[in-house]
């Protein structure tokens, strides 16, 4: 069985976790939507996610930049 990183985007450090999020990541937003990290430009405040869940059915396969508050988790 394959391990499973969950990385930490609590406290001090978690901006730094968060700009350093690889592409492939698996992330969760507060809404519910699920996707993967496409592009981080490392910047420390946006990601490029493409769904594939997302309460708007419309969404699911779209891309979208997504903000470092809208996230819940993120783990491979």
């Amino acid at each position: 069985m394959a391990e499973t990183n969950q990385y930490n985007l609590t406290g001090q450090g978690g901006i730094d976790v968060w700009r350093n999020l690889p592409e492939g990541t698996k992330i969760t937003l507060l809404n519910g939507a699920v996707g993967e990290i496409t592009a981080n430009p490392r910047d420390g405040g946006w990601v490029l996610v493409k769904f594939d869940e997302h309460p708007d059915p419309s969404k699911k396969g779209q891309e979208e930049y997504v903000m470092f508050n809208e996230v819940k988790a993120a783990g491979d």
